[in-house]
């Protein structure tokens, strides 16, 4: 894997959906595969956006709107019951049915997502989707400013939430396939990616 830091530009990435599509220029020898990468935006500007990406394959050096700014091999030693300082943009949320009872095409009733709002339904939510891979010994939960998309005609809204703290290594192969795959939904809006330090 491969941890890397890229400048993005132009005036399209005010649609963090685009952010996603240029991101992709990065990677050109891939352009039938399915996304092997995670994302998160670290800094913006009007027209500038600094992100860290996590790859199977390292980025391009200097695409349209996209310059890598720094590039290195991932390791990853992680040890049964060390501890680690973890970040992670994530977008917390439950799947229900849906309220009026609409169909979809194959005659069950329609499925949506909603946001956890509660602290402790995202924590619990957090707990769940680490577990077996690692416990969380402390975290601290900042909400972020919505993000606005649209996707085609369609206009959406994700609501993301920063998790920090402190988490014990359960299973190490178990948290690397996590770290490799990413946590939850929205990983095309920049969310999922857990990035790890020592204590």
């Amino acid at each position: 894997m491969y941890l890397s830091r890229l400048l993005l530009t132009g005036e399209q990435l005010h649609n963090p959906y685009e952010i996603h599509r240029t991101l992709w220029l990065a990677f050109p020898d891939a352009a039938e595969q399915s996304r092997d990468f995670l994302f998160r935006v670290e800094q913006r500007t009007s027209r500038q956006v600094q992100v860290l990406v996590q790859s199977q394959r390292q980025p391009t050096a200097n695409v349209e709107n996209a310059r890598l700014l720094a590039s290195k091999a991932l390791e990853l030693n992680l040890l049964e019951g060390s501890q680690l300082r973890f970040m992670l943009m994530a977008n917390p949320v439950k799947t229900i049915a849906d309220e009026q009872g609409r169909l979809d095409s194959k005659g069950e009733v329609k499925k949506c997502r909603v946001p956890l709002i509660k602290e402790e339904e995202q924590i619990a939510w957090l707990k769940r989707k680490l577990e077996g891979a690692a416990l969380v010994n402390i975290v601290e939960i900042e909400k972020q400013l919505p993000l606005h998309f649209r996707k085609g005609s369609k206009p959406g809204k994700i609501q993301p939430y920063a998790f920090k703290g402190v988490l014990q290594v359960a299973d190490a192969q178990g948290l690397q396939d996590l770290l490799q795959q990413g946590i939850g939904h929205a990983k095309a809006f920049g969310c999922g990616l857990l990035s790890l330090a020592r204590t």
